[in-house]
């Protein structure tokens, strides 16, 4: 049972609905206020529709595993599809409810949806840091709100000219209602963008083993993996970082990833504990020792690192930008390490975006969900990403331990920016939800020694045979009993030679 058996990848489903299944005008907003103050902490805005025909049950289901999206649009500025966290929702009477007391997503603090036979009721809060940001300033024509729950869209535009007070550098702006029609929006061409073959040579098949970490952007990889062409980048590349903070691509190559939480036991004589290189088997096998071997290592001697994954910043906007355009990847990058140049390798990139902060913390641990029976960190404990920082937006993403898949919902993303321009990430964090219903189907390969064929479960302490004497069992999205996971990552960045 060497350390080579550990492999990972991560697959971001930041992908954005490309097909809708209807639209529903929202006629009877009441109001949309803005307030801009000094210091984007202070900034908020309130967005209200009621007693709308449109808002009718049943509504599609927003909770997990369903879809959920916003958009915000005016004459000057387009937030882009939001895609919303599907575990922040929650069942209110016969509509939904959003909630996210961190406002992680371009500040959103809550949605809530409710139909009635009267009318229904649709109200969109946002506020704080990552709101004010990059706040819907005025003097703006016009403002629209767009909602998708699962495939229909509710959207609403207010348009008559807003009153505006401006007090001691305060903004305030007022659109009263009612609401009209949206106006068809011109399709992003990243919606739609189709690979072009010529772009990129087809990688020679071959068999994807548990060895060898990769990303892939479904849950099932094929064997002939191409790459996606994304927009070119002009110039030649060098073996030296090209600094750019706005324009081309920068790349950042994870150079530590570990797992923090929880832990994985096994009864191997005694209940011990594999996830760190200093427990009692570490020096024969740790998974995160396994991790680290595959990031800084050649042992295939080909000249390739053996497991190298990279956040591409498309271009790299740090605070106070909002952020922009990313992807997340596997590459081919050489040796040595600290010295990398990358290249694009044969498995796609998945797009997504990224929002940044310049105050507070961009993602930490949920409260109540790490350490021994969740009552304290193990060691060393999970870390937060405070500002300046990015996240991601919420997604879905597959680990692969061992051969093993294991699926997450609610899965974000953050990292702390060093230096500006960044040289290098830290304090990166990463946090997922499994369900224990889903543990309980995954079988280890027959191949793991004294485990083989038995549920996933048996590693995770809480779990059905599993050796632990404390339960780390945490309750997720829609009330279901699993275990978040906790990964921290750091990482720099390196020479990129694709586009």
């Amino acid at each position: 049972m060497g350390r080579r058996m550990i492999a990972i990848s991560l697959v971001a489903c930041a992908c954005l609905l490309a097909f809708r299944a209807g639209a529903a005008t929202l006629l009877s907003g009441r109001v949309a206020k803005f307030a801009d103050k000094p210091g984007p902490s202070l900034d908020k805005a309130i967005i209200k529709f009621v007693k709308d025909a449109a808002i009718v049950a049943p509504l599609a289901d927003p909770t997990c595993p369903g879809s959920s999206s916003l958009r915000l649009v005016t004459d000057h500025y387009d937030s882009g599809e939001i895609l919303l966290d599907c575990a922040l929702w929650s069942h209110a009477g016969a509509g939904y409810k959003y909630s996210d007391p961190l406002t992680a997503t371009l500040g959103l603090q809550k949605i809530l949806v409710k139909p009635s036979t009267n009318g229904g009721k649709l109200l969109i809060k946002m506020k704080g840091p990552r709101y004010g940001a990059d706040p819907i300033g005025g003097p703006i024509d016009y403002f629209e709100a767009r909602l998708t729950l699962g495939g229909e869209e509710y959207c609403g535009r207010f348009e008559d000219p807003p009153s505006e007070q401006k007090t001691n550098e305060v903004e305030k702006m007022m659109f009263k209602g009612p609401s009209t029609a949206c106006v068809p929006l011109t399709p992003t061409p990243t919606e739609t963008e189709t690979p072009t073959p010529s772009d990129t040579p087809t990688a020679t098949p071959t068999a994807t083993t548990s060895d060898t970490p990769t990303i892939t952007p479904t849950a099932t990889q094929t064997d002939t993996p191409t790459i996606t062409p994304t927009a070119t980048q002009t110039g030649t590349p060098t073996n030296t970082p090209t600094i750019t903070p706005t324009g081309g691509p920068s790349f950042f190559r994870v150079d530590s990833l570990a797992l923090r939480d929880p832990h994985i036991l096994a009864q191997v004589g005694s209940c011990v504990d594999v996830t760190e290189t200093d427990g009692p088997l570490g020096a024969l096998f740790s998974i995160n020792g396994s991790i680290a071997d595959a990031i800084t290592m050649d042992g295939d001697m080909d000249g390739l690192l053996d497991f190298s994954t990279l956040y591409g910043f498309r271009p790299l906007n740090q605070p106070p930008s909002a952020g922009a355009d990313s992807e997340l990847r596997t590459a081919d990058c050489t040796t040595p390490l600290g010295g990398e140049t990358c290249s694009p390798d044969a498995n796609q990139p998945v797009a997504a975006t990224y929002t940044n902060a310049n105050v507070g913390v961009c993602l930490q641990p949920l409260a109540g969900t790490t350490g021994p029976g969740n009552i304290g960190n193990y060691m060393p404990p999970v870390s937060s990403a405070p500002a300046p920082c990015f996240s991601q937006p919420p997604t879905t993403a597959t680990f692969t331990l061992a051969g093993i898949e294991i699926p997450l919902v609610a899965v974000r993303l953050a990292a702390t920016y060093v230096g500006n321009p960044a040289s290098s990430l830290s304090n990166g964090l990463i946090v997922g939800f499994l369900a224990e219903s889903t543990a309980d189907t995954i079988l280890l390969p027959p191949t793991v020694p004294l485990f083989g064929n038995q549920p996933l479960s048996v590693v995770l302490p809480g779990g059905t045979g599993n050796c632990a004497l404390h339960d780390d069992r945490d309750v997720g999205p829609g009330g279901a009993l699993g275990w978040y996971f906790y990964l921290n990552f750091s990482a720099h960045r390196v020479t990129w030679t694709g586009p």
